[in-house]
């Protein structure tokens, strides 16, 4: 343990030397900024107090829609005591490791005994965190600047589903979609009921929900992505049998169909998750319940207002017998795709602690992140930073 802290002190004074030379040698502002946007943010955040000019530079939006690209993603994880963020480390060659940095816990505390009720989710450059027991807390988070911006409910029967914003607006006013179910003996329609918490006015109005169906499912809880504004998730047609994607729309605030799905479940038990793809596109994977093969397709374009123009195309298959059943784990999966290798976090079959799998054509490498984390949850996250405020 004393080494590998050596190790990271003495790379933390590398980087702080580089940097005293960029200000000491003068450099042109536009070779300084290009510099900068190529670091990572844990980076970043530690040399704002070196220059007045770059504190300024890392909340300029144009500066952060450079950087923000550049970023590669990383896993978010929370356990019952501490908070990670979690890097690959050679990602192309034959064994990338993977990397813990750890976070001040103290900034989402209380996570003692509510792991198995709290989600942890993206939405756009923020984390979204949600714990629905007891205290209902909600979030918006951006763990490298330690910045968290938590929402209070009065009503605290009312369950979290996601977070989105008009997209049609210049700014993001962030709004929660959220749901009540009123668990009476006799059931009638109106004891589901579903709201939005508007965050600029702190404001919570009911809003009309389709009368054929109650779209806010289990599986919509565990499964559900958020892009540009608006929140995505599976659903069945259940005339047709068909699987395809539903979307709460925030701009009409309604809930609508947006496309059918590529790939179908040939058995009850086929794994379906989706995710987004390269900041503004879907991907889905889908693992067979009988081989375990995994198949990833991804949007040809970038996804739009509406569905009818979304092209699935055929990205990648994995056939290897080393990956774990997917189904009907207890945390939702998280992954990514970087280059042409899967990133995975979930819990293994056969001890239930978090792991790390990073799968591609010649590769299929299972990293254990810590024996003792059987309670966790976890997302996809691109560090940056974009602030709560």
């Amino acid at each position: 343990m004393m080494s590998k802290n050596k190790k990271l002190k003495a790379k933390l004074k590398t980087e702080e030397e580089d940097l005293m030379a960029i200000l000491r040698v003068k450099l042109p502002w536009e070779l300084e900024e290009e510099i900068l946007s190529r670091l990572p943010p844990q980076s970043l955040v530690r040399f704002r107090s070196l220059c007045k000019k770059w504190n300024s530079l890392f909340t300029d939006k144009s500066f952060l829609n450079n950087h923000f690209p550049r970023s590669r993603p990383q896993f978010i994880f929370l356990t019952n005591s501490k908070i990670y963020s979690i890097d690959i480390i050679n990602h192309n060659s034959n064994n990338p490791t993977i990397k813990l940095h750890e976070l001040p816990s103290s900034d989402i505390p209380n996570r003692d005994t509510l792991m198995n009720y709290t989600t942890i989710t993206t939405c756009d450059d923020l984390l979204f965190y949600s714990c629905w027991c007891r205290e209902s807390k909600t979030a918006l988070w951006n763990p490298w600047l330690r910045q968290v911006r938590w929402i209070e409910f009065e009503n605290k029967q009312l369950y979290v589903f996601g977070l989105g914003y008009d997209n049609r607006r210049p700014e993001k006013v962030y709004k929660i979609l959220c749901y009540f179910v009123c668990h009476s003996k006799i059931w009638r329609d109106e004891d589901q009921r579903v709201a939005i918490y508007e965050s600029a006015s702190h404001t919570l109005r009911f809003i009309d929900k389709p009368k054929e169906y109650w779209p806010i499912t289990e599986i919509a809880n565990k499964s559900n992505v958020s892009l540009n504004g608006n929140i995505y998730w599976f659903a069945c047609n259940f005339e047709t049998h068909e699987f395809f994607i539903r979307i709460f729309d925030f701009s009409r605030e309604s809930f609508e169909p947006f496309c059918l799905l590529p790939c179908q479940k040939n058995h009850d038990m086929d794994e379906l998750i989706l995710a987004v793809y390269k900041g503004d596109r879907f991907s889905l994977l889908k693992q067979s319940c009988v081989t375990r093969e995994i198949g990833i397709c991804v949007t040809k374009n970038r996804i739009g207002v509406d569905g009818e123009g979304v092209v699935w195309i055929k990205f990648m298959n994995l056939s290897t017998t080393n990956l774990p059943q997917l189904f009907n784990k207890v945390y939702r999966i998280s992954y990514f795709i970087y280059e042409k290798t899967l990133f995975m976090c979930c819990g293994s079959n056969e001890s239930g602690v978090a792991c790390i799998y990073i799968v591609r054509a010649d590769l299929c490498k299972r990293i254990q992140i810590d024996s003792g984390m059987h309670k966790c949850c976890h997302c996809v996250y691109t560090p940056n930073l974009i602030s709560v405020t």
